[in-house]
């Protein structure tokens, strides 16, 4: 589910993804808003999840309303990103 609840999804045209790697099943995107929300103007937070359990599948997709910002979040949390006890990675999915 999305960070912005049941409303519908965002419209993410014209918006940045960065693929989240290796986030811990536990994670929500009220985890993950705030921890990019310092880097710029978060315009969606999904993560998807398994049909069956509901549990998370283990990434997320962040999305920004411009690249530079980012970018930003990449270069400043790529690898350093650490809560539940994870070390989860971002790439750029432009």
């Amino acid at each position: 589910m999305s960070h912005f609840g049941r409303s519908g999804p965002p419209d993410i045209r014209d918006t940045f993804s960065l693929l989240v790697l290796n986030i811990s099943f536990r994670t929500t995107a009220d985890d993950l808003y705030p921890l990019f929300e310092r880097y710029g103007k978060v315009v969606d937070v999904f993560i998807p999840r398994d049909r069956r359990t509901g549990d998370s599948r283990g990434f997320a997709f962040v999305r920004y309303k411009y690249a530079e910002e980012a970018q930003k979040a990449i270069d400043r949390l790529d690898g350093g990103l650490r809560f539940w006890g994870f070390c989860a990675f971002c790439d750029n999915l432009l």
